[in-house]
């Protein structure tokens, strides 16, 4: 991204929340934005407006879904006034991806994940209640076909 985008000012490396990306992003040589024009020749320039604003890497700089869909470009795609929307997802929603997983739990959240297309390995799997001892992907692939 930084290729494209240019090196990221100071500021806004400051808010990202994880040390060893900020302390990368800091360390990296300075880059200059690549003007979308110049990458994409051939591409309407209002598409390349609105792209660039969906990609800014700092994302106080995103539009919100509303203001993307009145983008001129979009004009006739999309009514915005008809357009669904809601509050912001809550933090909270995203708790999971705070969790520390082991190899052996990630194995399980997958095979639970393809069980939710088996019904009926599911039941069985659940009812066995040894939800510690479950078979690998790799020994049950011939059961899945």
């Amino acid at each position: 991204m930084t290729d494209m985008l240019g090196t990221l000012p100071p500021e806004s490396i400051s808010r990202i929340r994880n040390e060893k990306a900020r302390r990368y992003l800091s360390s990296m040589r300075k880059k200059p934005p690549v003007p979308f024009s110049q990458k994409f020749p051939n591409v309407d320039p209002g598409a390349l407006r609105l792209l660039e604003r969906l990609l800014a890497f700092d994302p106080k700089d995103h539009p919100t879904a509303e203001e993307a869909l009145a983008d001129p470009y979009l004009y006739g795609l999309a009514t915005v006034d008809r357009e669904p929307s809601t509050q912001p997802i809550s933090k909270l929603e995203f708790e999971f991806k705070r969790r520390k997983l082991a190899k052996d739990d990630v194995r399980e959240l997958i095979y639970r994940e393809i069980l939710e297309y088996h019904p009926q390995m599911l039941q069985e799997y659940l009812r066995s209640g040894d939800q510690t001892n479950f078979m690998y992907l790799s020994s049950g692939v011939e059961r899945f076909k």
